[in-house]
């Protein structure tokens, strides 16, 4: 028996005659990690607006406090900045 006769059974860990952990996979789904870290980035903000204007009982109120949240950061980085 030789293994172009047809009786011959490879085991269940081989398709079409390759072991399955030889098959090269495709690659489905695959996103660039800079579109990832920019998708989990806003995600994140997404979740920080929802969260503040939860806890303060409107959106508006909410994006005030972000508002000054991100004019405090804009000062620090301006005065880091100038230090260096």
């Amino acid at each position: 028996m030789t293994m172009a006769d047809p009786e011959v059974r490879f085991p269940e860990t081989y398709v079409s005659g390759v072991p399955v952990w030889a098959r090269r996979r495709k690659r489905t789904g695959v996103v660039h990690p800079l579109l990832n870290l920019t998708i989990a980035l806003l995600a994140l903000f997404g979740a920080v607006v929802a969260g503040v204007s939860l806890r303060l009982g409107s959106v508006e109120k909410g994006g005030v406090v972000i508002d000054q949240w991100l004019v405090l950061a804009g000062t620090h980085l301006e005065r880091v900045i100038k230090a260096m």
